[in-house]
C-alpha cells in the first residue's frame, strides 16, 4: 500500500498561526521518515522545524518564556487529572473516582470536582459529549484493527441506544 494522501486527524489542535496545510506537513514529514531510513523521532521533527524556512516551523512556540508557560500548564493539567479521590459514606464500601473532570464551557474550560460537575445537568451534558467524542476518536484511531472488531461494535450499539450524546 503507498500513501495517496495527508489529512489532519480529527479534533487536532494546533497553536495560532500554525501553516494548517495537511498535504504540505504529511509531505514534509513523510520526506523526513525517508531521510531517517523509515524512523521518525519526535527531535528529528524538531530539528528540522527550527529552520525558518521549514513547513513545520510555525507548529512549534519559539519564544522561550512562552513555551516553558505553556509546557508548565500542560503539566498542571497532567496533574489535575491525575488526581483520584476516595468517596466514603457509612452505607457503602469506599469509591475511587477521578477527582476532577474537565468542563468545557464556551469561553471559559475549567474543572470542576467530579460528582459536582455530574449533580448539574449543564455540566453533565458538556462532560459526557466530551467523553463520547473521546471515545468516537479512539474508534476511528483503532477501527481498522480487527483484534478490536468486537470493542467497535459495543462501541457502536451505545452509539445507537444513546443518540442524543454529542448531537446537541
Amino acid at each position: 500500500m503507498k500513501i495517496a494522501g495527508f489529512e489532519f486527524a480529527e479534533g487536532a489542535r494546533f497553536q495560532p498561526g500554525a501553516n494548517k496545510d495537511p498535504k504540505l506537513v504529511g509531505e514534509h514529514i513523510e520526506m523526513l521518515r525517508k531521510k531517517f531510513k523509515g524512523e521518525l523521532t519526535p527531535e528529528d521533527v524538531l530539528d528540522d522545524a527550527k529552520n525558518n524556512n521549514s513547513p513545520l516551523h510555525s507548529f512549534f512556540e519559539w519564544s522561550d518564556t512562552e513555551a516553558a508557560r505553556q509546557y508548565r500548564l500542560q503539566q498542571a493539567r497532567g496533574l489535575i487529572r491525575a488526581v483520584v479521590a476516595i468517596y466514603v459514606s457509612d452505607d457503602k464500601p469506599a469509591v475511587r473516582q477521578k477527582a476532577y473532570v474537565h468542563v468545557a464551557e464556551a469561553g471559559a474550560p475549567h474543572y470542576r470536582e467530579t460528582t459536582h460537575a455530574l449533580s448539574r445537568a449543564a455540566t453533565r451534558d458538556l462532560v459526557l459529549k466530551r467523553a463520547w467524542a473521546e471515545l468516537q476518536a479512539w474508534r476511528k484511531r483503532y477501527a481498522d484493527l480487527k483484534e478490536f472488531s468486537g470493542l467497535i461494535g459495543v462501541i457502536d450499539e451505545i452509539g445507537r441506544e444513546l443518540p442524543k450524546i454529542g448531537k446537541k
